[in-house]
């Protein structure tokens, strides 16, 4: 009995586990094509166009930061 409760709590720890490294990686993506498109907006001189495509991004990475703080342990 109490090997099935560590396999089954296993299970659940991993599965939990690989749904968070999925939201990490669409939202590193989603971060990195910010970046991305900031830094095209710069090159053609649209610095306001930039700024946009920053706003908010400190609530995405604060996010990032937290899910991966969540499979430190």
């Amino acid at each position: 009995m109490t090997e099935t409760k560590s396999q089954n709590s296993f299970d659940v720890d991993a599965a939990i586990r690989k749904r968070i490294i999925e939201r990490a990686k669409v939202i590193n993506t989603e971060i990195l094509t910010r970046f991305s498109l900031a830094a095209d907006d710069l090159d053609n001189n649209q610095h306001r166009a930039a700024l946009g495509a920053l706003d908010g991004l400190e609530k995405q990475i604060e996010t990032f930061r937290s899910l991966l703080r969540l499979i430190e342990t």
